[in-house]
């Protein structure tokens, strides 16, 4: 059995994933190497498990989101809150107990309660629609509770707040009585419930650490087997803990991503990595640095790449345009003359349109990109060029007064990495001229086989075989045209992309991986 144990932690509270509503996301990247390698396994029919440390009450939507929602999950929290395959049910807002003078108010984001005029609750949901929490606030408007569900459709933790301030949070079984109760406002002790005080070793423990570690324990002795392997995302949070949890002989692989793991973060892991069997990098030049850092232990590095298999491969040719995608980044700031050379190139070329694209930007940001792009439109492009052909709507006669212009341009302002794939569903071409182009972009190309132009090298793009390096952004029509103008490049960019991906995924990465497994079990003796 392979055991998978992410690093999903929460930025705030390392044993409590982030909560956050729907409307209110900023970006963040939830795909990381773990979903890459979890579905690698299952394609094959190898046995794997999830172990998930953190409180996550939503995890059954998030593995969903993700395409991985079928491989078998063991969760600490789960099992410490006796939530032993619970009845699930779909929640709506009627099936909780509201008192007969409440009143709802129904807005896009959120239901607002209100009770004699006054605020009294207010529901949330979740990305796919369930309700996720539930705020009760006191008379003077502060919150009094946070009513956390699980997915499932039952309270799973409840918030109790003094003065708008969280003291403490209990975590339910499934009748609704607290099993353990965290202290927030007290270095995060935690108590136990002590009519379930016989199912744990302790009533009392300095912090929520000592819990998961007991369980966690528990769980290796119960159900480890000689032969298992550990896959570990390397994480400040839980390197070590894990490390002095499993039994020194276990094999171990430890697994670096990009966006967890930083290169300057690489001298601080000499420990993790003297204790792992096996070290899996998500990059080229991270690896050529591991044995730069490392040359005793480079014998340990290897490469995958975290591909994301959810996208499709080349469906642009199945339209008639050629839409580009052009990647905004507000913390670079907006260069007006990449945006010229972009319009320029679209105002000339016939059947082409461009997608603006940014990532939880905010309304002031989009508006001011919007501005600047219809600036340069104005002064140097006539609008005329940029004009599709006249849409008549849904009008029944093609009259002038039913005519709709639309131009060949849009922006989409994006919250996570589903709208991206969703964005470049029918894309034919991916540009990215910021100083750092965006990894999980540049990962969704390959995966969606799209070529993509940078000004920047990466380990993701190589030049005229899945993109094209301009050195300036004057450059950009002459390697626009090179993708756009026939099939044949675009094709060679998708047959190099698909071949970049096999090269780390399925069965001949598989038969790699249990070659090193191999090397390390015997010298283990396992």
């Amino acid at each position: 059995m392979y055991y998978f144990i992410p690093a999903w932690y929460g930025s705030n509270r390392q044993w409590h994933a982030d909560l956050t509503p729907w409307y209110y996301s900023h970006f963040k990247l939830e795909f990381d190497d773990t979903f890459n390698q979890i579905r690698l396994f299952q394609r094959q029919g190898i046995p794997s498990r999830l172990l998930v440390l953190a409180y996550q009450p939503h995890l059954r939507y998030f593995l969903h989101r993700h395409g991985v929602l079928e491989t078998e999950v063991y969760s600490i929290f789960d099992d410490m809150q006796d939530l032993q395959d619970p009845h699930t049910q779909v929640l709506n807002i009627r099936d909780i107990e509201w008192d007969s003078d409440c009143q709802f108010l129904y807005s896009p984001f959120a239901i607002v309660v209100q009770k004699n005029g006054k605020k009294y609750a207010k529901v949330e949901h979740g990305v796919e629609g369930f309700i996720s929490d539930i705020q009760y606030f006191d008379k003077n408007g502060q919150i009094s509770q946070h009513y956390i569900m699980d997915d499932r459709g039952f309270v799973s933790s409840v918030i109790y707040f003094e003065d708008g301030q969280p003291t403490y949070q209990d975590y339910l079984n499934p009748k609704g009585i607290w099993r353990f109760r965290e202290y927030l406002n007290e270095g995060g002790r935690v108590e136990v419930n002590p009519i379930f005080g016989y199912q744990f070793k302790h009533l009392h423990y300095a912090d929520m650490s000592q819990l998961v570690a007991e369980f966690f324990d528990k769980y290796i002795q119960k159900k480890q087997k000689k032969q298992d392997i550990f896959i570990i995302p390397s994480h400040p949070y839980h390197d070590q803990f894990i490390f002095s949890c499993l039994p020194s002989e276990t094999a171990k692989i430890l697994s670096l991503f990009i966006n967890r793991n930083a290169q300057a973060s690489f001298k601080d892991l000499a420990l993790s990595f003297d204790q792992a069997d096996i070290v899996l990098v998500d990059r080229e030049d991270s690896l050529q640095l591991l044995q730069e850092l490392y040359p005793t232990l480079s014998d340990k590095f290897y490469h995958l790449s975290p591909f994301d298999t959810r996208l499709r491969l080349g469906r642009s040719q199945t339209r008639k345009e050629s839409i580009i995608y052009y990647q905004l980044d507000f913390s670079e700031g907006i260069d007006r003359q990449a945006l010229f050379q972009v319009l320029s190139f679209i105002a000339e070329t016939k059947n082409t349109e461009v997608i603006f694209g940014a990532f939880s930007a905010s309304q002031q940001q989009m508006e001011e990109v919007e501005s600047l792009v219809n600036e340069i439109i104005q002064e140097q492009i006539h609008t005329d060029s940029l004009k599709k052909g006249i849409d008549y709507g849904e009008a029944e006669n093609p009259l002038e007064e039913n005519q709709e212009q639309e131009l060949r341009f849009q922006f989409v302002n994006m919250n996570d990495e589903l709208d991206l794939i969703k964005t470049l569903e029918f894309v034919r071409l991916i540009v990215d001229l910021n100083k750092q182009p965006h990894l999980y972009t540049q990962i969704a190309g390959i995966s969606a086989g799209i070529p993509q132009i940078n000004q920047v090298e990466t380990v993701y793009v190589e030049h005229l075989k899945n993109g094209y390096l301009i050195s300036d952004v004057t450059e950009f029509s002459k390697a626009a045209h090179y993708y756009t103008d026939k099939l044949k490049e675009w094709n060679q960019a998708l047959v190099y992309s698909i071949d970049k991906i096999k090269e780390h995924t399925g069965q001949r990465f598989l038969d790699k991986l249990h070659h090193w497994i191999e090397e390390v079990t015997d010298v283990k003796g396992l």
